[in-house]
């Protein structure tokens, strides 16, 4: 998404590519062998920039709004179509802390409810869900991401059928699927930078 944008930037040294992550960055939180961010209101390393499957000296940025992004698209494919149920999600990798491996993870959507709030449902033993929001968005992702790959796959996109989605026409934002630091239950690992903002 972000190459058809325009978003690969020549990155020729180290210093390079530091100084577009304190440009593209909300927030640098901490600066290590990945420097650690919070982009999109994400806490993301490098403020998702990468410079694999991109030229030699040069990387690859997030798309720039990329949930007006995914509105804009599902809007060109569903235009002169009879879809009702379809929706666009873009993706990017992502670290989860503590655990090898990357995932996927949803970096804006449209057309269906990216998080489903469960609170208030009840569980097999009939007792109330107090904290369960189920990430769609981001599941949706990762399924995604095992098939288009991490190295050479070269596969841009793939199609997702018969998940049974809350379709709708909302705009969704990053708040819609973020929450306030203060409010997350890592809150006491986060650095005092990331609970003042």
């Amino acid at each position: 998404m972000a190459y058809s944008q325009g978003y690969l930037v020549a990155t020729k040294s180290k210093e390079d590519f530091r100084a577009l992550i304190e440009k593209e960055a909300d927030k640098v939180l901490e600066d290590g062998e990945m420097v650690i961010t919070l982009k999109n209101n994400i806490l993301i390393p490098n403020a998702g920039i990468d410079n694999s499957n991109t030229p030699k000296g040069f990387s690859i940025l997030w798309p720039k709004e990329p949930f007006k992004t995914a509105r804009l698209i599902r809007q060109e494919l569903v235009q002169g179509s009879n879809l009702k149920k379809f929706g666009v999600l873009i993706t990017d990798s992502h670290c989860q802390p503590l655990r090898l491996g990357t995932s996927g993870i949803a970096i804006g959507w449209a057309g269906f409810e990216g998080v489903l709030d469960e609170r208030g449902s009840h569980d097999l033993f009939g007792k109330k869900m107090e904290y369960t929001r189920i990430a769609i968005a981001d599941n949706l992702a990762s399924s995604a991401n095992l098939l288009m790959g991490e190295t050479d796959a070269a596969i841009p996109f793939v199609i997702i059928r018969g998940f049974d989605a809350v379709w709708n026409n909302k705009k969704a934002s990053s708040e819609s699927y973020s929450i306030s630091p203060k409010e997350c239950i890592y809150k006491n690992f986060y650095s005092d930078k990331l609970l003042d903002s």
